[in-house]
């Protein structure tokens, strides 16, 4: 359009302006050397106008030709661009896909994004980890790291993850370790850890990063509670384990106040216990446990206390029959400590009870000495025999469905 109206003004201005130099007098001299060459000054005139439109034509010929090129290097560049993007959408979708190295290889083409580079070499980082290159790993972890010097935690956490799942542990802890001194707060830092300690049966650093994951709520409380539980009573059983009385007690007593009423922690250092023959104690714990809640497994142990005055102990337990009046478990401890207390038709009466809602090897076999005492040999014999029957059941069950699953 500018280029009609710069015709058309120069048309009329020629119109205009011609007859005005046509009639301009004089001549105008061009010395060459010795030469000398005469132009009418209405020619030099029209010479120099023309002069001047063919430098305004060429320089507006120039123009378009850079303009041109630019528009042709832009082209180029959005296209390499488009094809980077589209590369890193792709392996994003063979990553999801499981096409491991496919994605790899997207990815990595997919870097001319400058804005993506990170997430690229992150997500080509795992791809590389589930192709067991762990060097290919490392390298776009490293790469990405100089990439983006800002983004430690990032590449940290990322490098953390793909270390624990191919179960490099001491690598992981050793990252994990530097990113809690970068970022000693961080919450996936600490959940990490967490996870890691957890898996390396790690139960002392695990309680002693209990505040922090409390303080920066990583989990919430019922888990964090949960987790407490646990870890306390993973090293209860170590200790277990491995002490005696003495130092058992000792740890015990180290606990948190509030954490051994827990039942988990008081079944472990009940079963310690009766290990360790530690009666008198066992006694009071289970006495103390009841109060709060409720355990077959304390209560079963209850029955197998030695105290010298096993009928006190008898007269206790029968105070927690208004609490649970139907309970084989403790009708079983029940005539187990009548038999203890030489109260055999008691004994007798508590272990045919247990019986008539559960049936076992245990409860059978003490009613058999039961009938025993009571001179009752007979009874006792098969007493004996139904417990014999009631212990091998199961595996005769099994054995049969075994057979008809085969016949079938």
């Amino acid at each position: 359009m500018k280029l009609k109206w710069y015709l058309l003004f120069g048309l009329f201005g020629g119109l205009i302006i011609g007859p005005l130099i046509s009639k301009i007098p004089g001549s105008t001299y061009i010395l060459l050397d010795k030469t000398a060459i005469e132009f009418k000054n209405n020619v030099a005139l029209g010479l120099l106008v023309l002069g001047l439109i063919l430098l305004w034509l060429i320089w507006v010929l120039i123009r378009y030709l850079l303009r041109t090129s630019n528009l042709t290097l832009n082209w180029f560049g959005d296209r390499n661009l488009r094809k980077a993007r589209q590369n890193t959408i792709d392996g994003m979708i063979a990553l999801a896909e499981g096409h491991w190295k496919t994605a790899e290889k997207l990815l990595i083409n997919g870097t001319r994004i400058r804005d993506t580079k990170l997430v690229n070499y992150l997500a080509a980082a795992r791809a590389a980890q589930e192709q067991g290159d762990d060097k290919a790993r490392d390298h776009y972890l490293h790469i990405a790291a100089k990439t983006q010097p800002d983004a430690q935690v990032a590449i940290g956490l990322t490098q953390a993850q793909l270390q624990m799942q191919h179960r490099q542990y001491e690598q992981a802890l050793a990252t994990l370790s530097h990113l809690r001194d970068i970022s000693p707060h961080h919450p996936y830092v600490l959940k990490l850890l967490y996870q890691l300690y957890a898996r390396l049966s790690d139960w002392q650093h695990v309680i002693d990063i209990l505040p922090k994951l409390r303080k920066n709520r990583v989990f919430d409380t019922d888990k964090l509670n949960a987790i407490e539980v646990m870890a306390w009573n993973h090293q209860l059983q170590k200790q277990a384990e491995t002490a005696n009385f003495d130092t058992l007690s000792e740890f015990w007593n180290g606990i948190p106040s509030h954490l051994r009423k827990a039942p988990e922690l008081e079944l472990t250092y009940g079963k310690a216990l009766a290990q360790l023959e530690q009666d008198q104690e066992l006694e009071v714990l289970v006495k103390d446990s009841v109060k709060h809640h409720w355990q077959d497994e304390l209560i079963s142990l209850f029955g197998h206390i030695e105290t010298p005055q096993p009928d006190k102990s008898l007269a206790y337990a029968e105070g927690w029959l208004k609490q649970k009046p139907h309970n084989a478990v403790l009708l079983n401890t029940l005539g187990k400590l009548a038999l203890k207390a030489q109260l055999w038709g008691k004994a007798k009466n508590y272990f045919e009870q247990s019986l008539a809602i559960i049936p076992s090897a245990e409860a059978h076999y003490f009613l058999a000495q039961a009938y025993n005492q009571l001179g009752h040999p007979i009874q006792a014999q098969e007493e004996y025999q139904r417990g014999l029957a009631n212990e091998v059941k199961p595996r005769r069950e099994y054995d049969l469905i075994g057979d008809l699953t085969q016949k079938s």
